[in-house]
């Protein structure tokens, strides 16, 4: 009866260490690899969309207090270029400090049921058989002890982990961040254009304008996190002045509500370029530097060589603000020589184009 009595004291000893949360610090520490990443975001045991803590690129690690020890914890970091798109998450476990193994003193209330059915079983004789025999203190003696003892360094065993959990804490692996998203992007421009040629192109003004569309695929292939290779298309509307007309004398048309009066002061012509460009990505700016060629037909234009088309190369530099995936502005810089002219009067000209862009 005394061994029944004990086993139950000791399993109500055990049992609240096991049955309750043990709380413990979890800290989490990552490394800055990419000095282009502005910000930060996280989250622990889960990626819900309202629940994410935002922080700058100088904070590099988080400490979480009160956690359950008894169960894993997963932090969820992401990183951004520009604070609104973020990458995919890069996930770091901490694995409990007390296993679910360790609930096994669950076992130590099973004592109370074997202790009756021994007791039923086992007939009262046999004990007045060991009163007979063994003096009854020194039975009680042996069963009180044996008991106490084991209560004592179960005890002990569980007041370790406590002792432990700081090391234990401190040590967490944090795992590899994930690759940044693609930066291939393809902008519609639309942009006007003013052209500058010296000399003048035979019969023509040296001061004309044009109206462009164009087609930027950038980071078709990417280098690094900063530098990528694309291609830029146009197709320009280039109207010739004649120069005998003014940009006055235009204007002056125009405003007459002459447009037929006007638009007989030029000769209509179109022209395609091709140009692949060294993009270089500095956040929501970027900077593309490249050269290229361009062909230009019009059914009247009066070339030095009486061709109706002319060609010839330019290098090209342009810069552009991307206010979000969507929208940009952007303005880009052309000097090109007119190679169909040939070599003793060989036309060179200046462009400028300022554009907006529509990026999908």
């Amino acid at each position: 009866m005394k061994r029944k009595f004990i086993t139950v004291f000791a399993a109500l000893i055990l049992l609240p260490a096991f049955l309750f949360a043990v709380p413990v610090v979890v800290t989490w520490e990552w490394l800055l690899e990419d000095p282009l990443v502005t910000t930060f975001r996280y989250q622990v045991d889960g990626e819900k969309e309202d629940n994410w803590t935002v922080v700058d690129s100088s904070v590099t690690s988080y400490t979480e207090r009160g956690l359950d020890g008894t169960v894993d914890h997963t932090l969820y970091l992401q990183q951004s270029y520009d604070g609104e798109h973020f990458s995919g998450s890069a996930a770091s476990v901490a694995e409990a400090m007390f296993p679910p193994e360790e609930e096994v003193p669950v076992v130590a209330s099973e004592p109370a049921p074997a202790t009756e059915e021994i007791v039923a079983e086992e007939p009262a004789p046999v004990a007045e058989e060991v009163v007979a025999e063994e003096p009854a203190p020194v039975a009680e003696e042996v069963v009180a002890e044996e008991p106490v003892a084991a209560a004592e360094e179960v005890a002990v065993v569980a007041e370790e982990p406590a002792a432990e959990t700081p090391l234990l804490v401190a040590e967490e692996p944090v795992e590899e961040k994930k690759k940044a998203e693609s930066r291939s992007r393809t902008t519609l421009t639309l942009g006007g254009t003013f052209n500058f040629q010296d000399p003048a192109l035979n019969i023509y003004h040296k001061y004309n304008l044009q109206a462009e569309l164009g087609v930027h695929m950038e980071n078709l292939l990417t280098f690094n996190d900063s530098l990528g290779l694309g291609v830029d298309l146009g197709l320009a509307y280039s109207p010739y002045l004649y120069s005998s007309y003014g940009w006055t004398n235009t204007a002056e048309d125009v405003l007459a509500f002459d447009f037929s009066t006007a638009l007989s002061n030029f000769d209509q012509a179109g022209t395609i370029s091709i140009a692949p460009m060294l993009n270089i990505s500095m956040g929501k700016t970027d900077f593309d530097i490249g050269i290229g060629g361009f062909l230009t037909w019009g059914p009247d234009l009066a070339t030095t060589s009486g061709d109706a088309f002319l060609y010839g190369a330019f290098a090209k530099a342009a810069l552009e603000y991307h206010f979000n995936k969507t929208f940009s502005l952007g303005a880009s810089a052309k000097y090109g020589l007119i190679l169909s002219e040939g070599t003793s009067s060989m036309p060179q000209f200046a462009e400028g184009t300022v554009y907006m862009g529509f990026s999908f």
